[in-house]
């Protein structure tokens, strides 16, 4: 279920229709009259994406619409059994720190877990929930240092000092070709698990991030171990990147590949 603000305009009545062509709810997509819809022109050559022009407005929600958007997800959660949920920042303003604060202690009285994509802008209001993936961008911005991505040393402290800032379970760093590490506390000790990237032909990262936090969620949800998260999400990450454009994970593909592998 997707909750989030669009347009009153053309392309948010597109977007709409796509979601209920895809039967994917719709309710709790607000329609708002002050926001445009936003919209990625991909640009591609040879199979490549060889650029990308977004057309945006990422002013933090009125106040309106933000209490307008948290009435929406009330009602879903008074209607539906969630299992997981899922902050996807891109810094569009659609989440802010109070919408967050308040999700997450529904979250946490409702005993939901809680996986977040961040980006720079709200990178530590995020404060108590499950899973907290950075890329090495984000925590090197987040975290206001630089590090060779080599120095393991410092990426474990980095990770370990976040994971405590934050209060969370597990802080799940995405490292492109060099794979994934999960970090966590385990009982009474620092617990780091690294999972290398396994070499793919790469075509298109479109959705790789989208693709790992939505896997690690679901692992989540169903109690996975920190291994069994980190090993299925960085593997679903690396099989959506062998497509061109943005492409949903194939559920049988990934299966396949896991049973193949774990």
């Amino acid at each position: 279920m997707l909750c989030s603000v669009i347009g009153d305009d053309d392309k948010g009545s597109i977007f709409l229709d796509l979601l209920k062509k895809e039967k994917i709810p719709t309710y709790g997509v607000l329609q708002s009259s002050g926001r445009i819809t936003t919209t990625k022109f991909r640009i591609f050559g040879n199979s490549t994406q060889m650029l990308r022009v977004d057309e945006e407005e990422d002013d933090d929600l009125s106040v309106n619409d933000r209490s307008k958007m948290l009435s929406n997800i009330d009602n879903i959660f008074s209607k539906e059994k969630i299992d997981g949920i899922i902050f996807q920042d891109y810094n569009k303003g659609v989440l802010n720190p109070i919408l967050i604060k308040e999700l997450i202690d529904r979250a946490t009285k409702m005993n939901i877990p809680v996986a977040v994509d961040p980006k720079k802008k709200n990178f530590y209001h995020f404060t108590g929930v499950s899973l907290f993936k950075p890329n090495l961008k984000e925590l090197k911005e987040g975290m206001k240092i630089e590090f060779d991505h080599s120095d393991r040393d410092i990426l474990l402290s980095a990770a370990q000092t976040l994971r405590e800032k934050l209060n969370c379970k597990y802080i799940l760093t995405t490292m492109s070709e060099l794979g994934v590490m999960i970090s966590m506390k385990d009982k009474l000790d620092e617990k780091n698990i690294f999972i290398p990237a396994h070499v793919r032909s790469i075509s298109d990262v479109s959705g790789a991030g989208d693709t790992v936090i939505s896997i690690a969620a679901l692992c989540l949800a169903q109690k996975c171990s920190p291994y069994e998260i980190a090993y299925i999400s960085n593997l679903a990450g690396g099989l959506v990147c062998e497509e061109v454009g943005v492409s949903p994970i194939n559920k049988d593909k990934l299966l396949k590949e896991v049973l193949a592998l774990l």
